[in-house]
């Protein structure tokens, strides 16, 4: 059980209490979501149960979805979660808190209200947890990623010159929810010509012209679990130099996934990716890291990058995702969100990459 797991985590940190506000933490502990703006708290003692504190409007579905704990609403308009939080500390006799993140005004207010009770902002123990998934959890983002590689095949499809971007967009989006999807993992980004360029592009109304780099970057969620794609593709034919960017990152892509395995250094999985774009002349303009971890939130724990320690472990799921971008003229990238098993890493992605 995932919270005995935490409680776990507290005894090693000597916590008596550990207080989550972070709305995917709630729901990765208790099965309930809320989408509403909501405050939302799980205070959870180390000895005794934990509870989900609610407002009136989230009370019935957290009654009929919330579990592993118990479920108290805020009851009143003037009665405020502060003030149910400090019942139930105080109910449960804690003195040594450690928090997911709070609002500061929230904060605050509760340091002053329980000024002999210790509140420490740390979120380490739960991305201890979170960042190996179960076979649960790889069963969502297995689907969450069939139903992105269906969202990512119709926007290519409607890729031609004389399109918008927005349109692409609308086709790969409707796609995914025609699949299944419970949402966008995050904005979809169709950055097409010069727009290319700019990693994050999101999507305008410009119009796609032949000759064009155009970048897709969507994701599908599935029972609350995201994934995450990328492929680029050139209308009509390509130049030499829109060839050698291709091939430059395919490969980059290649070695990367070709590396991926338990306790690799992650830091090393972008290095063999990297070193592949210096060595054509490209090394300057991948600007970003090679990847990052995916699951309820489309960024995790662990990081793939040139700085980064983390040690890649059975269970993870990250995005590799090399690239190239010129101002100016145009970019490219190809990604895959990526599982990572003892001795090799699995594509979840496996959408065509139409090079």
């Amino acid at each position: 059980m995932r919270i005995e797991r935490l409680k776990n985590e507290m005894i090693k940190s000597n916590i008596d209490g550990y207080l989550i506000s972070n709305i995917n933490n709630v729901f990765y502990f208790t099965g309930f979501m809320d989408i509403s703006d909501a405050t939302l708290s799980l205070i959870i003692p180390l000895d005794g149960e934990p509870t989900l504190l609610v407002p009136p409007l989230s009370y019935a579905a957290a009654k009929d979805n919330a579990s592993n704990c118990l479920v108290d609403v805020i009851s009143n308009e003037e009665e405020k979660i502060v003030d149910k939080l400090i019942k139930n500390i105080k109910l449960n006799n804690l003195q040594n808190i450690e928090f997911d993140t709070l609002p500061i005004p929230m904060y605050m207010d509760l340091i002053k209200k329980l000024n002999e009770v210790k509140m420490t902002p740390n979120r380490k123990p739960i991305w201890n947890l979170r960042r190996i998934k179960d076979e649960q959890e790889i069963s969502f983002l297995r689907k969450a990623s069939l139903i992105t590689d269906i969202g990512v095949e119709a926007g290519i499809q409607a890729i031609k010159a004389g399109v918008k971007e927005y349109e692409i967009a609308a086709e790969a989006e409707y796609a995914m929810r025609l699949h299944g999807s419970e949402g966008i993992a995050f904005d979809t980004i169709v950055a097409s010509g010069p727009r290319s360029a700019y990693p994050h592009g999101v999507c305008t109304n410009r119009v796609i012209n032949k000759g064009d780099f155009v970048i897709l970057d969507l994701g599908a969620i599935s029972s609350g679990y995201r994934s995450d794609i990328t492929r680029t593709v050139v209308v009509g034919t390509p130049t030499q130099k829109q060839n050698k960017m291709l091939e430059l990152v395919s490969r980059a892509h290649r070695k990367a996934l070709e590396c991926i395995h338990e306790n690799i250094i992650a830091h090393e999985v972008d290095a063999n990716a990297r070193e592949i774009l210096k060595s054509g002349g490209y090394g300057k303009e991948f600007i970003h890291g090679l990847g990052h971890g995916v699951g309820l939130d489309i960024h995790e724990p662990p990081t793939l990058s040139s700085r980064s320690e983390d040690i890649l472990k059975e269970g993870n799921v990250v995005t590799v995702e090399p690239g190239i971008y010129i101002l100016g003229f145009g970019g490219i990238r190809i990604e895959d969100t990526v599982l990572v098993h003892k001795n090799c890493g699995e594509q979840l992605t496996q959408a065509e990459y139409y090079l």
